[in-house]
């Protein structure tokens, strides 16, 4: 019997550090994330930007076909600058407080409710990254984040000893919600296509799809685009890594050494996504989530190989007793189970995975398993989730936005960068002409028929930019007529030449 409670502990539970280091590496992520979004908070967060509060209240609220109703956002309070920087400069420092692990667990909760009123204020601008980073954070909430590597650690006065891993539903959630994203992505890819070939299990041709989206290929990318051999495999070997990977995780035999390769694997395959796509933060932090498997063994090997490279240093010796202390097994007391807690946990999970399997065919599940009136938990806790990146087929429309200002005294002007020329041409590296991966993000839902709407707001917003930073109060230097064109590139199958690229004007409108 204690056997088998070893075995569960083992599969189900997380090393405290690997606890840890998930915290510190979930802090810094979204003090980096508060960093990027900090650089256009009045363009992404004000009435001034890009969706004034009216525009978001209109739009998301009035039905649900965007997926964004009953999200809630505390800086809806405001649409001022102040009122903004206010939040997000609370936003760092609780991040912060984590990092550090002081008052661990307020600072967990502040920064999770922080970045749901943060991604709730503008959605349009959020990717798959920002869904599991606050999914993985909520689970986190309910496990002692603070036990080991923290100020509140070295200040605990209480130190009875304890197993060095904890298991609750909320480890279990956590190992799972990370699982789920690889498994429920597979789903997706797995799915058969009426008009080709299946780009993952028929031509192998979804890598090649991916770097062809100039929007997201890197140079790296764009060079790989010439090995179509190397291109095939890279998709078979990132199909199987993902159906195998999160298995092998839990795989009761040679459990370490397995999460061990696992976890490299993983590593391996999200910083060479990093390197062919521009995807912003996504591949950091599925990295950081992926500490959460490392095996306690590795930090009893990292400990002993620090200590040993530092004592061989005589003035290091200080240093090395200090990491030994530190990095040791933790002796913290034992976390409170509560069972209402573990109740709703539990049931939260099942809940998700319902969500999951609902979302891989919504038409057929959703009558039976989850009703779209279920839907405000999810929505509420940020844990509405959809995996079909890349998938079932790879984009195959692509292209670049032209900004045309015309001014009243007749001229043109590029009203996204002001002092370049209209790009009708095609740029050569287009997924450098984003400012930040948020805009990408922006930009690419535009040319969306869903996301029509926001293409007034967009208009509204180059103009008001233009006639502040170039006008000077001179008005026949101010931008009378907003012209959003859309150079639509369409990607062939593999072997076909590309065609030119079409213009398609998405939106104009006049200033007055």
């Amino acid at each position: 019997m204690n056997r088998l409670k070893d075995k569960m502990t083992e599969l189900f539970g997380i090393d405290l550090r690997s606890l840890a280091a998930f915290r510190i590496g979930a802090a810094g992520i979204l003090l980096l994330d508060l960093w990027y979004r900090g650089q256009e908070l009045a363009a992404y967060f004000t009435d001034a930007g890009v969706l004034p509060r009216t525009a978001r209240i209109d739009i998301f609220e009035s039905g649900d076909e965007f997926g964004f109703r009953h999200m809630w956002s505390l800086h809806m309070f405001s649409g001022e600058y102040w009122g903004q920087l206010v939040l997000m400069l609370l936003a760092a420092l609780f991040a912060f407080w984590l990092l550090l692990g002081y008052r661990t667990r307020l600072a967990a909760v502040a920064s999770w409710v922080l970045l749901m009123s943060l991604d709730g204020r503008n959605p349009v601008i959020l990717n798959s990254g920002d869904v599991l980073l606050r999914s993985m954070l909520l689970w986190s909430l309910f496990l002692p984040l603070g036990a080991k590597w923290s100020i509140d650690a070295a200040r605990a006065t209480n130190r009875e000893s304890m197993s060095r891993r904890v298991i609750s539903m909320a480890s279990v959630a956590m190992l799972f919600q990370l699982c789920m994203m690889y498994w429920f992505s597979t789903v997706f890819k797995l799915q058969a296509l009426e008009d080709r070939p299946s780009p993952w299990t028929g031509d192998y041709s979804a890598v090649y799809y991916a770097l062809n989206c100039d929007a997201f290929a890197t140079p790296i990318g764009l060079w790989l685009r010439q090995f179509p051999t190397a291109m095939q495999f890279l998709t078979k070997a990132s199909l199987w890594l993902e159906i195998v990977g999160p298995l092998l995780a839990f795989s009761p035999w040679l459990t370490k050494w397995f999460r061990g390769t696992v976890v490299a694997l993983f590593v391996v395959f999200h910083v060479g996504v990093s390197l062919c796509l521009t995807i912003g933060l996504f591949p950091a932090i599925c990295i950081v989530c992926w500490l959460v498997f490392v095996p306690g063994e590795f930090w009893e090997w990292l400990k002993e190989r620090l200590s040993r490279a530092l004592r061989s240093i005589g003035t290091m010796a200080d240093i090395a007793n200090l990491i030994t202390r530190w990095m040791s097994k933790p002796e913290v007391p034992a976390l409170r189970r509560r069972w209402y807690l573990e109740v709703a946990v539990g049931c939260l999970l099942v809940y998700v995975v319902l969500w999951n399997v609902r979302e891989t065919n919504f038409k057929d599940w959703e009558p039976v398993l989850l009703s779209r009136n279920c839907n405000a938990p999810a929505r509420i806790l940020g844990l509405d989730q959809n995996w079909s990146m890349f998938a079932p087929l790879p984009r195959t429309e692509d292209g670049w936005l032209v900004m045309e200002g015309t001014l009243r005294d007749g001229s043109t002007v590029n009203l996204w960068d002001f002092d370049q020329p209209l790009p009708w041409d095609k740029p050569e590296l287009v997924s450098a002409t984003y400012r930040t991966q948020r805009w990408r993000k922006y930009l690419d839902n535009l040319t969306t028929e869903p996301y029509a709407a926001h293409r007034l707001y967009f208009c509204e917003w180059l103009a008001r930019r233009w006639n502040d930073a170039r006008a000077g109060g001179d008005k026949s230097r101010e931008v009378h007529r907003v012209e959003l064109s859309h150079r639509l590139e369409v990607t062939p199958p593999p072997g076909h030449p590309i065609p030119d690229p079409e213009t398609r004007v998405l939106w104009t409108w006049y200033f007055e």
